[in-house]
């Protein structure tokens, strides 16, 4: 793999401390077959963790198909995302969804996830003078 295609250390939510607390403090959204959980992180750009559960997905060779397939659409869509931390997590349906239906998937939750850290910021903005 290429230096340039990978997944940087500093975009991965990488202890179950910073799991937990994306799943407190996060709002979901939830474009079925999956779902995230979004908290404003305060860093300099967004960070990407993946919570599949064998129940949603029993097979591993699965589950890290769908893993692969979400980092690799957040890399592309990592400059228009906010500086939040992203949870990722399955609903009902993931094992038989397709990697057309879940780039499809993928594609809707960008475009929620900007537009409610958008106007969550800008909420926010007017009771403080921070974003």
């Amino acid at each position: 793999m290429a230096g340039g295609a990978r997944l940087q250390r500093r975009a991965r939510i990488r202890r179950p401390a910073e799991f937990k607390q994306v799943f407190a403090r996060g709002f979901r959204v939830r474009q079925p077959p999956l779902g995230v959980v979004c908290t404003p992180n305060g860093l300099d750009g967004p960070r990407l963790g993946l919570a599949l559960a064998r129940k949603s997905v029993p097979l591993a060779v699965a589950r890290n198909r769908i893993k692969r397939l979400i980092r690799e659409e957040f890399r592309h869509n990592q400059q228009r995302l906010p500086a939040a931390d992203l949870v990722f997590y399955g609903l009902p349906g993931l094992n038989e969804a397709g990697t057309a239906q879940l780039r499809a998937a993928l594609a809707e939750i960008w475009l929620k996830v900007i537009d409610r850290c958008a106007r969550s910021c800008s909420e926010s903005s007017a009771r403080t003078s921070a974003c």
